[in-house]
């Protein structure tokens, strides 16, 4: 019997998968009314998300080019107060 294993499967914070949700434009607001509704976020996720968001930044900054650049600029810049 054949099996398939996800390379990127994550434990951790719920917050981070919320986080990519948003990098490319969010889903509908029904979804996140709905999210909120099930499993209200915690009040460190506005605090969080940009870092979270970073490492799929990051990725495709990798993979596509530059023009992924000034996103990643910004978060860091916010971090490192610059």
């Amino acid at each position: 019997m054949p099996y398939l294993i996800d390379p990127s499967f994550l434990y951790g914070d719920r917050h981070f998968d919320l986080a990519f949700t948003e990098v490319f434009g969010g889903f509908s607001k029904n979804f996140y009314q709905a999210y909120e509704g099930t499993f209200p976020t915690k009040n460190y996720y506005r605090d969080c998300k940009p870092v979270y968001q970073l490492y799929y930044l990051l990725v495709h900054l990798n993979l596509f080019g530059e023009v992924y650049g000034p996103e990643v600029d910004a978060i860091l810049s916010y971090y490192l107060g610059n």
